[in-house]
């Protein structure tokens, strides 16, 4: 994990301002929340760290390295987004593994990955089913196995658990801290 630092960030458009020179530091192996109002900037701020939107101003830093120029594949990000973002044709193992075998990971490691976080995510039984066929929690499990099986120095959440039945939420949100004590 790494840390991320945000030194006077700012987003505007036209006369709309997002963020105002934010300023934050998240240490490395943290969970840091932000919570305010829709339309507060909470997703904006993401998507800048991410390198989907750029800041009008400021700096962003990902592990000291200043990132604020560099397109989002080079940041060692993932990111798991509020509509889970899952392919509908492809299986648990293929929504779980399509970033590995983008990014040409060798078969028997992205394997061992898939397996590992499938796993600790509770999906093993799961692997051959479609989205389709998955619960609201179990549909975040594998977005969040996708991104967790990147094993990016950093994973950013939009909102992950908003649209999760409480009780869902929580198992999601402990899973969460499983994957963090376990890989770190």
């Amino acid at each position: 994990m790494s840390t991320i630092e945000l030194e006077q960030v700012a987003k505007s458009w036209g006369d709309t301002t997002a963020l105002r020179a934010m300023n934050l530091q998240i240490p490395a192996g943290s969970f840091c929340v932000l919570l305010g109002p829709s339309g507060c900037g909470k997703s904006t701020t993401l998507r800048i760290i991410a390198g989907l939107e750029s800041a009008t101003s400021g700096r962003v830093r990902i592990g000291g390295k200043d990132v604020t120029h560099l397109p989002p594949a080079e940041r060692g990000i993932a990111m798991v987004f509020q509509n889970y973002a899952l392919f509908p044709h492809l299986s648990v193992r293929d929504n779980i593994g399509f970033g590995l075998s983008v990014r040409k990971v060798p078969k028997a490691q992205a394997q061992q990955r898939l397996a590992e976080a499938a796993d600790l995510l509770g999906l093993s039984h799961l692997l051959d089913r479609k989205p389709g066929q998955l619960s609201g929690g179990q549909q975040q499990r594998v977005a969040l196995g996708r991104a967790l099986v990147a094993q990016a120095h950093v994973c950013l959440m939009d909102e992950p658990l908003s649209t999760l039945m409480p009780s869902c939420a929580r198992k999601c949100a402990l899973s969460c801290v499983s994957c963090n004590s376990a890989w770190g």
